[in-house]
């Protein structure tokens, strides 16, 4: 009786439970600063700050790819793969060691680059009919060992130019350009999800490929786009990476393609496709990148930051299902 008296309540006030997962996550953030803040008194010092919101930056870039995969219902393993890749290519055709070709060489090639390998998935997955778990798993060991063969040591690039994009700060507080990157693209990829043809069908696509096929919309071609947005991206993050460490690094991005996923389902997007949002995803980027960087700070491994950061998506995940199943269940 108090239950359905509850239920009355909820509808009458106009009780949205997609909001309660996002205020889960805020909540999380909330509790996230709170615990570090008491463990250590540097970690709300800009000095800190910054540098981690760079940090975030990276992997926000990265997972707004991921999540316009995961919307149609596939994912994209490969994006740690690209980002290695694309800042190996610029580092070693622009490296003083290596071609030493003009810096705006460089990152048309490895934009190219990053570009190239978003055709070869969307080719596979939408022509080949391979699945998209497989095919970006496969291109992620394929790039891997390529770029080991391209250099087995990192490259560095000490010049202004390559440095521009990850390491330019502005003020007297040093505001990092990456972060200034990030709010942009997250700007401009919401309005297109939000308000453009092509973002109204990746969510079709998603939701159910064969009513969308009937409404008229061209699923492949979606699906095809998709996986070139999501490759270009996780280069573009690969290179600005590099840029702020001055260095190419054959490791760079390893850990993303389980983290962009990670931030994308904290942030509410449904695996099974067609639900979800940027605005969830980069509050999931937030709750996964502070965690990091707080268990850092107070002197964690990285074995129990990465126990913790699965901790974190379990719990996330069950609540999502327990406020997706009461929603059901009340309309």
């Amino acid at each position: 009786m108090k239950e359905k008296r509850m239920d009355g309540v909820l509808t009458r006030i106009g009780f949205n439970y997609a909001i309660v997962n996002r205020l889960m996550l805020v909540i999380m953030l909330a509790a996230e600063i709170i615990i570090f803040t008491n463990l250590t008194p540097y970690f709300l010092q800009l000095d800190n700050l910054l540098p981690v919101g760079r940090e975030i930056a990276t992997l926000g870039i990265v997972a707004i790819g991921q999540t316009m995969c995961l919307l149609t219902g596939g994912f994209d393993l490969s994006v740690g793969g690209v980002a290695a890749t694309s800042s190996i290519v610029i580092g070693y055709v622009t490296g003083p060691s290596k071609l030493g070709l003009p810096y705006g060489i460089g990152l048309i090639a490895a934009l190219g680059t990053s570009l190239l390998i978003g055709v070869t998935n969307g080719l596979l997955i939408t022509k080949v009919r391979i699945n998209p778990l497989i095919t970006t798993l496969a291109m992620n060991f394929i790039l891997g060992g390529v770029v080991i063969l391209i250099s087995r040591q990192p490259i560095t690039v000490n010049t202004d130019a390559f440095k521009f994009l990850g390491a330019t700060t502005f003020g007297d507080i040093r505001f990092p350009l990456p972060i200034i990157t990030l709010a942009i693209l997250y700007v401009c990829f919401t309005i297109m999800l939000k308000y453009s043809v092509f973002g109204r069908q990746i969510y079709c696509t998603g939701g159910n490929q064969l009513s969308a096929k009937v409404a008229g919309i061209k699923v492949e071609s979606v699906i095809f786009k998709v996986f070139i947005l999501s490759s270009v991206l996780s280069g573009f993050a690969g290179i600005q990476v590099a840029s702020r460490l001055a260095t190419s690094n054959p490791s760079i991005g390893s850990s993303y393609g389980l983290e962009s996923i990670a931030a994308a389902v904290l942030g509410g997007t449904v695996l099974a496709g067609g639900e979800g949002n940027l605005i969830g995803s980069f509050l999931g980027v937030l709750v996964i990148g502070v965690l990091s960087n707080g268990l850092v700070m107070i002197g964690v491994s990285q074995a129990w930051r990465d126990i913790a950061t699965g901790v974190v998506l379990i719990v996330a995940v069950i609540l999502q299902v327990a406020t997706k199943r009461q929603q059901v269940a009340r309309k």
